[in-house]
């Protein structure tokens, strides 16, 4: 939020302290929400939005442009971000530079601790991280998430890979 008299009222947070509206616990309980309640406005993942067939506005980005959310438009905040090194591995891919970056979007991410002792959960977690970064991206784009770019798999995939 610009607004200092907004910022100091609502708070910057990951749960905003919004004066008035509905909480829902996930994407498909606000979906259901906007979608039960006319003139209702809401924010929830872009394949959340698809599914349910809801409409979904433009938002302006960085460079000025008014963009709507797509794969196309999410992939390019990727891209603006990681490229051309792809070893950022940035948690977030908000306000990304570039005329066709949407500009509210990231990754879905996860902390994992390094240097495991128990070599049985090291493995299994290697495996998963292994199978996430590979096979694992097929099922996320079948679920309408946006596939890493090649590039940024490789170095993933070598970060896992060295992590061992």
């Amino acid at each position: 939020m610009k607004s200092d008299s907004g910022q100091a009222q609502i708070g910057r947070s990951a749960s905003p302290a919004w004066p008035v509206g509905t909480a829902a616990e996930r994407s498909s309980d606000m979906a259901d929400k906007v979608k039960r309640e006319l003139g209702a406005i809401g924010y929830v993942e872009h394949q959340y939005a698809v599914q349910n067939q809801m409409s979904y506005g433009v938002v302006q980005n960085p460079a000025g442009k008014f963009i709507k959310a797509s794969r196309a438009s999410i992939t390019a905040a990727c891209h603006a971000v990681e490229a051309p090194q792809w070893d950022k591995f940035a948690a977030s891919l908000t306000n990304a530079p570039g005329a066709d970056s949407y500009p509210i979007t990231s990754f879905t991410w996860l902390y994992l601790r390094t240097g495991l002792s128990d070599r049985k959960r090291a493995a299994a977690l290697t495996e998963l991280l292994n199978w996430m970064f590979s096979d694992g991206q097929q099922l996320g784009s079948q679920l309408g998430y946006s596939e890493l770019p090649a590039p940024l798999l490789a170095k993933v995939r070598a970060k896992v890979a060295s992590s061992r």
